[in-house]
């Protein structure tokens, strides 16, 4: 007896139940760079941290703080700039301990800012909480200090942690400033002290600021920015 014979169909691979993770053997491969000129699917990170200012081209220079790395700034300024940064380091969700021969000038931003700022007169103790990342315990650490002496260089060793010191002028032979990841010079008023603290061409450079220029100096080199300070953060920061 003659019949016909059925071919069965290849077997298709089972699906995904509606809803489910998707099968990461399925997705193209990519890498994490910077943007590429070729066409395709790119992952570039995003320019987020404590806020800088902006530089000559117009771009926001952020610093990547706090962040899983410790980081030590140096400021060559005046105290109000300790609070600014104090207040930009609150609205990334971190603890900030404020040491301070003014504790005054804090009032308005102690009262905006409730147990999430300290002010002492003392830098022993801290940090008082274990730091981890912004939302998990206490958040991120941050000690900013405007006292004549700096704070310990280790301060900074350890994840989620930033230790700011504000000074008109670097203490000799600070390991603090010897090993500061970023240094701020507030104007050309303050290029002497920047010579002081990081040599000759530093001192240059910061004698060209201009009126309402500051200069950055860290591993990327040296930049002039402007900073942006905004309406409401001035009413914290000047009591």
């Amino acid at each position: 007896m003659s019949g016909r014979t059925k071919t069965a169909a290849p077997a298709r691979a089972a699906s995904p139940a509606r809803g489910g993770p998707p099968d990461l053997d399925t997705l193209p491969a990519s890498r994490w760079r910077e943007s590429s000129p070729r066409p395709g699917f790119w992952l570039t990170p995003a320019r987020a941290g404590l806020h800088l200012g902006t530089d000559q081209a117009g771009a926001g220079i952020s610093l990547s703080a706090p962040g899983p790395a410790g980081t030590r700034i140096g400021v060559l300024g005046e105290s109000l700039f300790g609070r600014l940064f104090a207040l930009r380091l609150l609205g990334l969700g971190a603890e900030v301990t404020a040491v301070s021969r003014v504790p005054d000038k804090w009032a308005l931003l102690r009262e905006a800012a409730g147990d999430r700022l300290n002010v002492t007169d003392s830098v022993a103790g801290w940090p008082a909480h274990a730091p981890g990342p912004p939302t998990v315990g206490h958040g991120p650490q941050a000690l900013v200090s405007d006292l004549r002496r700096a704070p310990s260089a280790s301060a900074a060793d350890g994840a989620w942690r930033t230790v700011l010191h504000v000074t008109r002028s670097a203490p000799r032979r600070s390991a603090f400033w010897a090993s500061a990841d970023v240094v701020l010079v507030l104007g050309a008023h303050f290029a002497e002290a920047a010579g002081r603290a990081l040599g000759g061409d530093a001192e240059r450079f910061a004698s060209e600021l201009g009126d309402g220029e500051i200069a950055l100096f860290w591993s990327a080199g040296a930049h002039t920015l402007r900073p942006d300070i905004a309406p409401a953060e001035t009413v914290l920061l000047t009591p």
